[in-house]
């Protein structure tokens, strides 16, 4: 009999850590071209260190978060390489955004071409209407440094006023 109980012990604790993983995994996604408008509300670039040269900093990245007027919104990281002539390697990107409600991901390695603008965009999670999301935390790794940036506080989804 004990040896029964056991069993379902173990069961149950290895089901809860299978769920729990799980929760927090989150999707790698390629970069898409941006086409911004009134939905989208973004933080100011911030120009990533490892691409400074001589006072310019050419890659440039910043977290937006777009919102709907059915209660949904997505983060977003957008990267601009403002570099007239040489890409960079993006070793890694991620959105951290909603994070109980599936709102993370990781951006895929990619070159970004000169004079270039693409964005990685997460998942579009439900929120409710009226509703500020949480700001977005987006990360660029370049030549092994990652640097951060973060949206803004005024994004809200669509109301029925």
């Amino acid at each position: 009999m004990r040896s029964r109980w056991t069993k379902i012990a173990a069961l149950a604790a290895g089901l809860v850590m299978w769920s729990a993983q799980s929760a927090v995994a989150s999707d790698t996604v390629g970069w898409k071209t941006v086409s911004t408008n009134s939905n989208w509300y973004c933080g100011a670039y911030v120009g990533h260190s490892e691409t400074t040269v001589w006072n310019s900093q050419w890659m440039k990245f910043k977290a937006c978060t777009v919102v709907n007027n059915s209660g949904g919104a997505q983060a977003v990281l957008v990267v601009q390489n403002s570099n007239p002539t040489d890409g960079f390697y993006m070793e890694m990107g991620r959105v951290v955004f909603e994070s109980q409600r599936g709102g993370d991901v990781w951006c895929a390695p990619s070159n970004l071409s000169a004079g270039m603008t693409r964005g990685c965009y997460g998942p579009t999670v439900p929120v409710g209407k009226c509703y500020y999301p949480i700001v977005p935390k987006v990360e660029l790794k370049i030549n092994g440094d990652t640097d951060v940036a973060y949206g803004r506080t005024d994004a809200r989804t669509g109301c029925d006023f």
